[in-house]
């Protein structure tokens, strides 16, 4: 899948304008639908992190939540 050069989800997620559906069973759980779109995000899980990208609406990344 190619990760569009949209930030549109990543500006939506950070300005507070849309939250992540958080379980607070798992609040580091990486989010796998898109909150914009509903879509199945590819999520990529690492040590250090996470990151997950819709096709439509660019990638979001676990260290940008922590600032």
């Amino acid at each position: 899948m190619r990760i569009p050069d949209s930030d549109e989800l990543a500006s939506a997620v950070l300005s507070g304008d849309i939250a992540l559906p958080a379980d607070p069973a798992r609040p580091y759980d990486a989010p796998r639908i898109c909150p914009l779109c509903q879509r199945r995000m590819v999520v990529k899980i690492s040590p250090m992190g996470w990151a997950a990208a819709c096709s439509r609406h660019g990638e979001l990344r676990s260290e940008w939540l922590e600032r």
